[in-house]
């Protein structure tokens, strides 16, 4: 739950530039209170949400930047219902529907990000923890903010203690993974299964569901090395079910947490995803000041974008 009166205005503002159709450009930090970069697809407004309750509007004068003044000075800015309403109403699209089943779910992210780990998340749900986690809003992490995913996560940990588990692959161990099996369904499949053998006997566990990532053998074979007599199913689009949607959501709660850990131990902010054009600026920037040898520590070195960065 939000701890303070900043961190419940976060969340509602993150909600109501959703429900405009807007994007946050950028959010970060600031003293005393948080700033965001907010556009609407034709120009940016800084906002700063202070500790005090004031917000203040920069920018040029426009329709964006009034409309951002009027929430500024409506009441409901800081009168926000509660944390699973805000959560519901962020994160938007189907939401997954109670099946009364017991089962794992499981789910990776990182995968596609040049920076920052591989990470697989396993989760235990049965009806009861089910029943809280679709009345928490839990759906697929791609539907949903940073901020607001970072406190659903945090939301999930309640309710399923000791019922998860996090794998985090740093770019170091995924890299010689990677070198050892160069075949990235692969190396997913052996992650998951060995996430969900870690797992399974701590919750007893006959089901175990994986949104599908390759040929089904994969990970088929993976288990049975493991020596995990599980039930799989594997099939697209599996985070409309309620285990693997959770189970998203703290994969990338931690792989978001990592990538910012790994930031500040090289000093500079690392981009998500692998298509920004900062990637190949910044990889540049980091191999200036500290070598080559970086990228190992910080990137997954098979992506196409190391050679654009080491050979300019």
């Amino acid at each position: 739950m939000p701890t303070s009166k900043l961190e419940t205005t976060i969340i509602a503002f993150h909600t109501y530039i959703a429900d405009q159709g807007w994007r946050i450009l950028s959010e970060k930090a600031v003293q005393s209170g948080h700033q965001f970069v907010v556009s609407d697809g034709k120009i940016s407004v800084p906002v700063t949400l202070y500790t005090t309750g004031r917000i203040n509007v920069q920018g040029q004068a426009s329709a964006l930047q009034n409309a951002l003044k009027a929430w500024n000075s409506s009441s409901i800015a800081p009168q926000v219902a509660t944390t699973a309403s805000v959560l519901k109403s962020q994160s938007g699209g189907e939401r997954p529907r109670a099946t009364g089943l017991a089962r794992i779910g499981c789910d990776e992210s990182g995968k596609g990000d040049y920076y920052g780990p591989l990470v697989m998340a396993a989760l235990y749900v049965d009806n009861h923890t089910e029943e809280q986690l679709l009345a928490l809003g839990v759906r697929d992490s791609k539907r949903l903010t940073d901020a607001v995913m970072l406190e659903m996560a945090s939301e999930i940990e309640r309710i399923c203690r000791g019922q998860g588990l996090l794998r985090i692959y740093d770019p170091e161990r995924y890299n010689r993974l990677y070198q050892a099996t160069p075949n990235l369904n692969l190396l997913l499949a052996q992650a998951h299964a060995h996430t969900i053998t870690r797992l399974q006997p701590t919750v007893a566990a006959s089901l175990a569901i994986v949104d599908q990532f390759g040929a089904e053998r994969l990970l088929l074979d993976a288990l049975r090395q493991t020596g995990c007599s599980i039930t799989l199913e594997q099939r697209p689009r599996a985070e409309d079910d309620t285990a693997v949607a959770a189970a998203s959501i703290m994969a990338r709660a931690a792989f978001v947490r990592e990538l910012a850990e790994l930031s500040r131990s090289v000093g500079i902010e690392l981009p998500k995803g692998a298509s920004n054009p900062q990637i190949v600026t910044i990889g540049r920037e980091l191999v200036a000041q500290h070598g080559a040898d970086i990228l190992r520590k910080v990137a997954k070195l098979h992506f196409k974008t190391t050679d654009m960065i080491v050979v300019s």
